[in-house]
This record gives structure tokens, C-alpha cells and sequence, in this order.
């Protein structure tokens, strides 16, 4: 059977299809349903004036052209349908991201969707949105308190000129030193830390690093051994408790990183300290002194067994026993503030106390060198008219197993301190360090820091050596002294920051001790250096650093307490290093 459209039948239809569209639009919003009447009001008009005209007999009507038109008007019709839905999908889509939006600012949980959402997103009532599955992995990590993950991964090309020993020249023995070779080598820091709390009194640190274990003052890790595994060990483990009753105050325990302020002169930045800090902090809001903060620490660095040492007659030595018993710690205290006179200029000062206990005892080859030295006690049985004795020395075994050492070049890693004749350190190390930092925020792009470090020991002696005749000489020592100065310009936070940075050090022999102090010179006292760097940051998370070391020793291969002779090679060192830093 075949329909037949008359004009009244068509115009009928019409209605029909505006009726419909109007319900269709009733659960989109007010103001889209407003705008859809006046359309729609308009095109019923429209359609009101033409078919007034094709009410008109049908003698004067062309049934093509009239066909024509109602073809074009259902196409206009289908088409607005479809707009219309869609409209009806975003309006619906943009109410729950309104939801979701008001309900976070709001501190609240979002309120569920309402009938008409629903039923208009009924594919999102089924599918979990990405703020629900992220809310249930937060209540999951919430039953063993919340851990923060983080860390960094850094490969550096590192190259070495102008190395030289203090052995005899190989042309001229009458001198002394002679030219290495370059060395080449890449190396890889990888660090992944831990950090979570329990309750708001008590914060927790786990970090975890490479590096040799024999290097307290590095966690690089030099490509070679035949691709064996390479180290991966504890570097921080810490608790931290801050009593709510006291704001301000903080008690810490564990292994961490030095507590106070300092420049890599006095401490380097990869050496982790263990045992105790406990720090006060006050701010000040209505004042241009906006922090002051006092630490004091007991760090433990080498707990010793109980000593007993005889004489070479049996009897006890009493001052033997205590020197080979005497556990070494550092101690110290610092008190620091942070001035802010406006918000583009701060300045921090502090002045600090270290003094290490204990270590005039020691040789330091018996614990800073590559060599280990381990106790024996040996017994000779009584001979005839000989009492039993009991000899005490000691076996030197590798610390680090290393394809390519230093021992056969003439070089040692020791110690740069003034030693006395028997090999003990010649002076204490009491250091008094006063810092000061000045931030420049004038520049967006480029802020200016200026660092100023100076270093005092007051517990330098004369050092003792062997005269003509074999008697002991006393030679004064006035080494005891350090500085480090250093400005920066810009910043590597953001996307295309570049930062330049320049630093001047001179340590004289005593002025700290050398076996903690920056490791990336060729010796860590009685030297003058230049550090220059240049930084990229092509993300925020990843860096790109060129640095360059020029290190000089300052009173030639012998240092100021022996006589070094005429024409002995004195080079300048360079050190040149590529990094490439990610962080995450």
C-alpha cells in the first residue's frame, strides 16, 4: 500500500516533528531550553507562513516545487534533531565535571548525580571515573600511612688532565713527580627515597643509594668491574619526632643528612651523618628576621672494642690501651637567620661549632685510607729465661676491591692533614664556620644568590718531625684556615631555565678534615680551586650541567711541613664533568 502526503497532512506532520523536539529538549538546561524555543518558535513561524501558501488551490501550486520544500524542511528537521543531542550530551557532561569541581573545593564527597545526569550519562554511572579510582588507591596507601616516592637517576662523563705522583721523576730522579694520563670514565648516581608519617608528630625517611662502600663521600658509581652488579646500599634511614606541645622543636635519630647549613669546604653533599640532631625553629611574621633556628648534633663516627695493650715486659699500658679504645664522634651546634626585609631580597646567616672528638688517636691510613687495618694479638710462648709475650699489630687487607686502583700510581686518598712523625694527625679539629647566603629576587628568569663561607680551626699544633740528628722537630703551623665563595645566576626550575654559577675555594693543610670535605678536587686541603657550571633545564625534571674544576696544590707536592725539591712537577689539575639528571 502506498502512502499519499496531501499539504494538510504534511503540515500536520511538521507539528508533529516541533511537538516532539520541544519534549525532547525539556531535561536540558533552562537556559539551553530558553535558547531552543526562540529557535524554535522562529522556525515554527516560518513554517506557519509557507504552508499558508500551499493551502492555495491546487490548480496554483506546482506539486514539484511543493515536494521540494517539504524534503529540504525534514532534512533541516534531522539535522536540528542531532544538534540537539548532542547539546543535550555536553550540558550533561560539563554538569558532572561541575559537580566533581564544587565538591573538592568544598572539602566534601561529591554529591551523586541527579536523575537527569543519569539517565543522560548512563555509560558513566558504570565506568569508574579516574577521581574514584584515585580515591581508592588513597584509602588503600591510607591503612599504612601515606609514603611519599621519589628520587633520581644521574649519568655523568667525567674526564681528568694534568694528574701527577710525587715519586721520583722517571728522567730526573734528583726531582720528583711525573705525568699520568687522562682518565676517562662514566660514572651513574641512582638514589630512590622513601618519606611517610605516622600521626602529625613522627615523620620517617628511607633512602637508598649507589656507590662504593669504601667512599663515605660519593654515591657515583664508575662504569667498569666487567658489568658486574653494582652497589646499591642504605643511605638515609631516619625517625623524626616533633612534639605537637612545642611547635618548633624537632628530635632526629638515625642516618640523615647534616642538619645544619654548610658548603661542600667543610662537608661533602653526597656524606650521610648518624646519630642524633635536635633542632628549635621561631618565625616571625610582622618582622624583617622571619626565622631563627638553633640545631645541635652527636654523630658517632667510629665506635671501637675495647683495647688492651701490653708493654713489651708484660705489664699493661695504660695510655695505649685508652688511645686504641677511644671511640671518635662529632659534635657541634649552629644557630642560623633568615632575614627577608621585602620579598625579593633574603639574606641567611648562620655560624656553627664542629668538633670531632677523639681523632688525634689515630693514624689516619688506619681508617680514611684504601687500606683496612685489622687488629692481631700474637703470643710467644716463654723461652728459657724469656717470660710469654704478647705482641699486639695489625694486617692491612683492600677496602674496596678495585680492578683499577691507585696504589700503583704513587697515590693516596688518605689524608691531605698534617701528620706528625709517628703518623698520627699533628692538630685537633675544632672548626668555627660562619656563613652567609644573599638572594637577589629582582629577576623572574634570573635571581642571583651570593655565598660567602669562612672557616677557622682553633685546635691546630706544630707538627713534629725528625731533625738532622733524629730528635724530634717542632715546626709552627699556621694552617688553619678556609674559604669559599660563590655566586649563582638563574635557575634550572622550569622548562629553558639556564643557570650559571662560579666558585672560588682556598683550604690551607689544617683548616678542616680533609676525609669529609668536597671530593671532587685533586686534594681537599692546601689547595687553591675555580669551579665554573653552566645548568639547562630542558624540563623541569630533567637537567643538563657542564662542569669544569681547575685545583692547584698550593705549597707543591710536599705540602708547607716538608721540603719539597727545586724543579718538582706541580701541575694544575682540570676536571671536566657532563651530567644529565632526572628526578621523579
Amino acid at each position: 500500500m502506498r502512502l499519499t502526503f496531501t499539504p494538510n497532512n504534511k503540515i500536520r506532520l511538521f507539528v508533529s516533528f516541533v511537538c516532539f523536539s520541544l519534549l525532547a529538549i525539556s531535561a536540558v538546561d533552562v537556559r539551553a531550553q530558553e535558547v531552543a524555543k526562540k529557535a524554535y518558535a522562529n522556525r515554527v513561524e516560518d513554517a506557519v507562513e509557507w504552508s499558508k501558501k500551499t493551502t492555495e488551490p491546487a490548480s496554483l501550486v506546482k506539486p514539484e516545487t511543493t515536494e521540494t520544500k517539504i524534503n529540504a524542511l525534514e532534512q533541516m528537521l534531522l539535522e536540528q534533531s542531532q544538534r540537539l543531542d548532542r547539546l543535550q550530551q555536553t550540558i550533561a557532561e560539563q554538569q558532572e565535571t561541575i559537580r566533581l569541581l564544587a565538591a573538592k573545593l568544598n572539602g566534601g564527597e561529591p554529591s551523586p548525580p541527579t536523575t537527569a545526569q543519569a539517565s543522560s550519562t548512563p555509560q558513566a554511572a558504570k565506568t569508574p571515573t579516574v577521581d574514584d579510582r584515585l580515591k581508592t588507591v588513597e584509602s588503600r596507601v591510607a591503612e599504612i600511612s601515606a609514603i611519599r616516592f621519589s628520587g633520581d637517576i644521574r649519568l655523568r662523563s667525567e674526564s681528568i688532565f694534568g694528574q701527577s705522583n710525587s715519586l721520583a721523576n722517571g728522567n730526573n730522579p734528583a726531582v720528583l713527580g711525573n705525568d699520568l694520563t687522562p682518565r676517562h670514565r662514566m660514572r651513574l648516581r641512582a638514589r630512590l627515597q622513601m618519606r611517610g608519617s605516622i600521626g602529625q608528630e613522627f615523620d620517617w625517611g628511607l633512602r637508598f643509594a649507589t656507590g662504593s662502600f669504601a667512599d663515605n663521600i660519593s654515591t657515583n658509581q664508575t662504569l667498569t668491574d666487567f658489568f658486574n652488579r653494582k652497589p646499591f646500599a642504605l643511605d638515609q634511614a631516619f625517625i623524626t619526632y616533633k612534639p605537637h606541645r612545642l611547635p618548633g622543636l624537632k628530635l632526629q635519630g638515625g642516618r640523615f643528612e647534616p642538619p645544619w647549613t654548610f658548603t661542600e669546604m667543610t662537608i661533602d653533599n653526597d656524606l650521610m651523618v648518624e646519630g642524633f640532631n635536635q633542632s628549635y625553629s621561631r618565625g616571625f611574621k610582622k618582622s624583617a628576621l622571619k626565622d631563627l633556628t638553633l640545631v645541635v648534633w652527636e654523630l658517632p663516627f667510629l665506635e671501637r672494642n675495647s683495647a688492651f695493650v701490653r708493654n713489651s715486659n708484660g705489664t699493661v699500658n695504660i695510655d695505649q690501651s685508652r688511645r686504641s679504645g677511644r671511640d671518635l664522634a662529632l659534635f657541634g651546634a649552629q644557630a642560623r637567620a633568615r632575614f627577608e626585609p621585602n620579598e625579593k631580597i633574603a639574606l641567611n646567616l648562620s655560624i656553627a661549632d664542629l668538633f670531632y672528638s677523639g681523632t688525634q688517636f689515630i693514624t689516619p691510613v688506619q681508617v680514611f685510607g684504601s687500606q683496612l687495618q685489622l687488629p692481631i694479638t700474637i703470643t710467644i710462648p716463654a723461652n728459657g729465661a724469656t717470660p710469654a709475650q704478647t705482641v699486639n699489630t695489625q694486617v692491612s687487607i683492600p677496602r674496596d676491591q678495585l680492578v683499577a686502583g691507585n696504589a700503583n700510581l704513587g697515590l693516596t686518598n688518605a689524608s691531605n692533614n698534617a701528620t706528625n712523625r709517628d703518623g698520627h694527625l699533628a692538630s685537633g679539629f675544632n672548626l668555627v664556620d660562619v656563613l652567609a647566603r644573599l638572594d637577589l629576587k629582582h629577576s623572574k628568569h634570573f635571581p642571583i644568590a651570593i655565598l660567602l663561607d669562612f672557616v677557622t680551626n682553633t685546635q691546630t699544633h706544630d707538627v713534629i718531625v725528625a731533625g738532622p740528628t733524629g730528635a724530634d722537630v717542632l715546626l709552627p703551623n699556621h694552617e688553619n684556615n678556609g674559604f669559599w665563595g660563590e655566586i649563582q645566576v638563574g635557575k634550572t626550575k622550569d622548562r629553558g631555565d639556564i643557570q650559571f654559577g662560579y666558585t672560588f675555594l682556598r683550604i690551607e693543610k689544617d683548616a678542616v678534615l680533609t676525609p669529609f670535605n668536597f671530593s671532587d678536587v685533586t686534594q681537599q686541603s692546601d689547595m687553591r680551586g675555580h669551579r665554573l657550571q653552566f645548568s639547562y633545564a630542558a624540563d623541569p625534571r630533567v637537567t643538563f650541567t657542564v662542569t669544569g674544576i681547575v685545583t692547584q696544590r698550593q705549597n707543591g707536592l710536599f705540602g708547607p711541613f716538608a721540603a719539597t725539591p727545586a724543579g718538582s712537577l706541580n701541575r694544575a689539575t682540570t676536571r671536566l664533568q657532563f651530567d644529565t639528571v632526572l628526578k621523579f
